[in-house]
């Protein structure tokens, strides 16, 4: 049975997942979100369709958001999810399903890895080391061989979603995991400065290469933010830059969280796999 699965990655995480799923499950076919959100109507052809992304503030990114409203999936029958992220919990599986239910449609799958992170602004970020990486690809093929087991016999599963939370307080918790991915879809978008270079740039232009929306261009033989252009928020110009020039503008202490501590690209994925996704 053929099998579609639509797929975003900033920084390489999803990327290897859909790439080593392709390897173990027959009748595969990657589709890169990034690029077919270019048209207004989306159709599946397979029987089975998955979708695989990264967690953004504790949800869906904005692209697999903006393609769940467009695509039309009437014709499939089997659906699953699989989420990458650095540990925390995740809320997105509800918003899936909410978006698939217009269609009579709903998860039968989903998952959740935890592997590297890439946001250097956060508290809980470091580089890998290689010992740390094995560890990760351990994880890794042992959750695929649970994925391609369920898949092959259409079965229903759910993972534990669960993760790091923000505080001890129940009701803290129940504000910000509410509030966050409010702010990933509905604020950030509008957000106007968020990321800048300093002097390292090198004018070597993989950020505009990269950048799966895009929304950088290179003018001068500098990177420019077009403010015209939603950002998608994936890290990537921030984690494939060679020289770590690009940083994130802190909009409330007028500082950059993320000089000096280092970049997540995944060791398998390179500039030129993930700016085919565009």
């Amino acid at each position: 049975m053929k099998t579609e699965i639509y797929y975003f990655s900033g920084t390489g995480n999803s990327l290897y997942l859909a790439k080593q799923l392709q390897s173990l499950l027959p009748e595969i076919n990657l589709i890169p979100i990034a690029k077919i959100l270019r048209f207004n109507y989306i159709e599946t052809k397979g029987e089975n369709i998955g979708f695989i992304f990264p967690c953004h503030g504790l949800t869906i990114p904005i692209p697999v958001r903006k393609l769940l409203k467009r695509i039309n999936i009437k014709a499939s029958k089997y659906f699953f999810a699989i989420v990458t992220r650095g540990g925390s919990i995740f809320r997105g599986f509800p918003k899936i399903n909410k978006l698939l239910k217009k269609q009579g449609k709903k998860l039968n799958a989903s998952f959740v890895i935890t592997m590297g992170l890439n946001d250097p602004k956060l508290k809980a970020f470091k580089v890998p080391n290689k010992r740390e990486l094995k560890a990760i690809e351990i994880n890794v093929q042992e959750k695929l061989r649970l994925i391609e087991n369920v898949i092959n016999h259409q079965k229903n599963y759910h993972d534990d979603n669960s993760g790091v939370r923000f505080s001890k307080f129940s009701i803290v918790n129940l504000i910000m995991e509410r509030l966050i991915p409010f702010a990933v879809h509905y604020i950030a978008p509008k957000v106007k400065q968020y990321f800048y270079i300093d002097s390292k740039c090198m004018s070597c232009g993989i950020c505009e290469k990269v950048c799966p929306s895009q929304k950088i261009i290179m003018k001068n033989n500098q990177p420019i933010w077009q403010s015209i252009v939603n950002c998608y928020y994936c890290y990537a110009c921030l984690n494939y830059c060679p020289t770590e020039s690009i940083q994130i503008y802190s909009q409330f202490y007028m500082k950059s969280y993320t000089p000096e501590r280092g970049r997540y690209p995944h060791p398998y994925a390179n500039v030129k796999e993930i700016s085919n996704q565009k």
